[in-house]
């Protein structure tokens, strides 16, 4: 085979596995959109953060995930608000404090939380 032919089938190989490749690793990067940054219990449920590290302002919960304590599931949220800032190394704690409604059965639970998170970031 002469060059030319070399050349197009290395450009036809690469191109083909950048394309593959490439899109595998972006979507993955975009699927990423909260981190965990540690959760708090209490006698009933387990309360797990997520927070969004891009933003550069006031650090705002992204979402709470309730989970029972006594039956291991995870319950449907209504609502949630509230704020963190930097605590210790890679810990956080809620800022003045958050709230968060969901439901548990068909019972819907409103909690007020406050102090220290657990854990710490989860990458």
């Amino acid at each position: 085979m002469n060059k030319k032919v070399l050349y197009l089938l290395f450009f036809i190989a690469a191109s083909t596995f950048s394309f593959i490749f490439g899109n595998a690793a972006d979507a993955k990067v975009a699927k990423a959109t909260f981190t965990e940054i540690g959760y708090q219990k209490d006698a009933d449920y387990h309360y797990t953060f997520y927070i969004n590290l891009g933003k550069e302002e006031t650090i705002s919960l992204a979402y709470i995930q309730v989970q029972s304590n006594a039956t291991g599931e995870v319950l449907k949220l209504n609502s949630f608000k509230g704020f963190v800032a930097y605590w210790k190394g890679s810990q956080f704690t809620i800022r003045n404090e958050a709230t968060v409604s969901f439901f548990d059965g068909d019972k819907l639970v409103s909690k007020t939380l406050k102090g220290v998170i657990e854990g710490g970031v989860k990458m």
